[in-house]
């Protein structure tokens, strides 16, 4: 009779428990999964920070955290599973009554993008183990990650054979702000620059002499095909990533070089930016090339006559992975009309012998990767 009873209270202790934990597991349980930085440049290190806060008597011995992310944010000290493009992570704490958990896993951005924590589900069990059961947690956390700048002296070589000289546009303005002196008065000098004291000197009308400035721009236009006839889509990944990051060495280049410049790229959606400078223009330009589909849009022959006229800058760059007839008659076209045009090409053997003219510049070592 002893051996029922013990049973008795032994199965209604288990089932309490079970109960227990069914209805109160996530009760009063705060769980927060987020990244410590919302910007990163390809290859930095980043944090996945996790929260688990139990406010209630009930001890939880066993709390699995489900993290659905990118596979390009990579946490080699976490349990993780690829899946496609999908990481699967899963975290496990042990949180007694009334106790709070933080961790932080150190990891690491593997690719320019924009990724976020997607989904978290976090997984109970009672005393036993007898049951699990689950519960989705609040996600979403972003981070930007930006291309990283190739450096172009060392993964470029320029095989241009150009040795003359040619003419290249330049605006010469006389700049108000810049006085190199007085001369005597001209037709068609504005009264508003008459030196008076001068005048009164030499007793005959004298003007400000203003110093010469130059105004230059950059244009800097991607060609987001990989190959002459690729289809929209059909695109060879890793090339088209080193383009990429050849536009962000470019942006930071002539951003340094304090001059204006505009981006073109013929994606799905082309991308036409306005004229600007600075450090807030570079951020801007590099947040376009982090959100950058691996796709393209119109085929670049036609995306570069539509663009003859917009480019007005006294300086064109051409980032591309190949160069083809009608991209070497838009270079000689521009370059006839006094507007220097570079060229950068990221596969070699796609550059043809007549291109020799040109201010061409090719990847010193293979590039290659499988198409997206």
């Amino acid at each position: 009779m002893e051996l029922i009873v013990l049973l008795v209270l032994l199965f209604a202790a288990v089932f309490l428990q079970g109960f227990l934990y069914r209805r109160y597991a996530f009760r009063r349980l705060d769980y927060t999964c987020s990244l410590d930085r919302r910007e990163a440049t390809e290859g930095d290190r980043i944090c996945l920070q996790e929260v688990v806060s139990n406010r209630k008597l009930l001890p939880l011995p066993w709390l699995k955290s489900e993290i659905t992310t990118s596979k390009w944010l990579e946490f080699s000290e976490l349990q993780s599973v690829v899946t496609g493009e999908t990481r699967f992570i899963s975290s496990f704490f042990l949180v007694r009554s009334f106790q709070r958990v933080t961790r932080t896993w150190e990891g690491r951005c593997l690719k320019r993008g924009v990724f976020r924590v997607e989904k978290s589900v976090l997984v109970a069990s009672d005393l036993l183990g007898g049951g699990s059961f689950s519960s989705t947690a609040p996600a979403g956390s972003e981070v930007v990650v930006f291309p990283k700048a190739l450096d172009l002296e060392e993964e470029y070589v320029s095989i241009s054979r150009n040795m003359g000289e040619i003419c290249v546009k330049r605006n010469f303005l006389e700049d108000p702000f810049f006085i190199a002196g007085v001369r005597e008065y001209q037709t068609g000098d504005p009264m508003n620059r008459v030196h008076w004291l001068a005048t009164a000197r030499q007793g005959r009308i004298m003007v400000h002499q203003n110093e010469s400035s130059s105004s230059q721009s950059r244009s800097i236009v991607l060609n987001m095909q990989t190959r002459e006839f690729a289809n929209s889509g059909a695109v060879v990944t890793e090339l088209l990533e080193d383009a990429i990051r050849t536009c962000a060495a470019l942006f930071e280049q002539t951003a340094g070089e304090g001059i204006p410049m505009r981006f073109f790229a013929n994606a799905p959606k082309p991308i036409a930016t306005e004229e600007s400078w600075g450090e807030g223009c570079l951020h801007s330009l590099l947040e376009t090339l982090a959100r950058l589909p691996l796709d393209s849009g119109e085929h670049f022959p036609f995306y570069l006559n539509s663009l003859y006229d917009t480019l007005s800058s006294t300086d064109v760059i051409l980032v591309t992975c190949y160069l083809d007839e009608a991209t070497i008659r838009f270079a000689r076209d521009k370059m006839d009309a006094g507007v220097p045009v570079r060229l950068y090409v990221l596969d070699p053997d796609a550059v043809p012998p007549e291109s020799g003219d040109l201010d061409v510049y090719v990847v010193t070592r293979p590039r290659g990767g499988d198409a997206a």
